[in-house]
């Protein structure tokens, strides 16, 4: 089977040839080692010798104005490298968005330092990132040469970005105290998301992801009101547009966290496929048998425990599980939970891949 055919099965509650599997957002560290392991300089051979099925890609922008003010690049391993950015000092820098980081301990992370509305309570003076984004002929022609892959847009959850500009400790007081604030914040961020997702959907993407999370280890970060009311809205609208333009095109959302309580109400939102179904606080068994006819699952290989901590036999043994307690009429796509750890062990990394290949599929018909 190809992996789009692989990838109707799943979404139809039918088992392929193998379940597919995927290389979530890599880090520079894992990539390397990967090229070095398969003696390739191309991250598209190590896709096809692990045998990748998805690829993540998005819809290009320029943002000319900010453009002409950045004066530096980000080197190194950090997230975001390879990118220019406006720097305040040699660690601390901003994006489009106005957003200021911090490069962390060793610079393997980003650290949240600022935003341009922290302490505000109005929008007054902000505005959205002058953008001009890639035509859908252009995304269609960039996308071309992945067609025999899943390909995903990823796009960001309007509330990640709204807590990121505003600070979170603002952002969630404004949620509780100042409605109307939010309201509007997310009319504006929601348009501009639905824009680019509109043109990865015309361009052919199998699947527009919104990414952001919106749940920790312990549960949701806001009610299951507040969801319905500043959220809910602005994602069916923006599901819509992108049916409208491409009915084909599926509904990925992603958040860390423990979030059980919250997959009736993405459900009832339009969201068709969950990710990561983090295994540290959720039991994927569990959530399969509960909401497995009505959402897919992507995700749930532990990157927490059994990936950086665990055996060759862990890792393998994980997978068969999963496999056969939420893979077992399909429904569901093997991924790491979220980035490999830098310091993960490459023959655990391999071991996710092999065991997806080695699996006896028969066992489930």
């Amino acid at each position: 089977m190809t992996s789009k055919e692989r990838f109707k099965h799943v979404m139809n509650g039918k088992l392929p040839d193998r379940l597919p599997v995927d290389l979530l957002w890599p880090r520079s560290e894992t990539i390397r080692d990967l090229k070095n392991h398969f003696g390739t300089d191309s991250i598209d051979v190590v896709r096809d010798k692990l045998g990748v099925d998805f690829i993540w890609t998005g819809v290009n922008a320029i943002f000319p104005e900010y453009s002409v003010k950045c004066n530096g690049e980000l080197t190194g391993d950090t997230p975001g490298a390879g990118r220019s950015y406006i720097f305040h000092d040699k660690i601390t820098f901003e994006d489009e968005w106005g957003i200021i980081h911090r490069v962390g301990a060793q610079g393997k992370y980003l650290e949240w330092v600022g935003g341009p509305l922290v302490g505000k309570e109005s929008l007054e003076g902000w505005k959205l990132p002058v953008t001009k984004w890639a035509t859908v002929d252009e995304t269609k022609t960039a996308y071309a040469k992945y067609q025999d892959k899943i390909i995903i847009a990823g796009i960001n959850n309007p509330y990640k970005i709204a807590w990121h500009i505003c600070g979170y400790e603002h952002f969630m007081l404004m949620m509780a105290l100042n409605p109307e604030y939010v309201h509007e914040l997310y009319e504006h961020l929601f348009a501009w998301e639905t824009e680019r997702a509109v043109i990865a959907a015309k361009a052919g993407a199998d699947i527009v992801a919104l990414v952001g999370d919106v749940a920790g280890v312990n549960g949701p970060m806001f009610s299951i009101g507040m969801w319905d009311e500043f959220l809910k809205p602005g994602f069916q609208k923006l599901i819509k547009a992108v049916k409208e333009a491409n009915p084909s095109t599926y509904i990925f959302f992603h958040s860390d966290g423990e979030l059980a309580s919250m997959i009736p109400a993405f459900i009832d939102t339009g969201i068709e496929i969950l990710n990561p179904v983090e295994s540290n606080c959720m039991d994927p068994e569990a959530l399969k048998k509960k909401f497995g006819d009505k959402i897919a699952f992507h995700g749930a290989i532990s990157v927490q425990k059994t990936i950086p901590n665990g055996t060759v036999a862990d890792v393998k043994n994980e997978v068969y599980t999963r496999i056969r307690t939420v893979g077992y009429n399909g429904g569901y796509m093997v991924s790491n939970e979220n980035s490999f750890p830098y310091d993960a062990p490459l023959k655990n990394v391999l071991a996710m891949y092999e065991a997806v290949q080695d699996f006896n599929y028969d066992s489930l018909r």
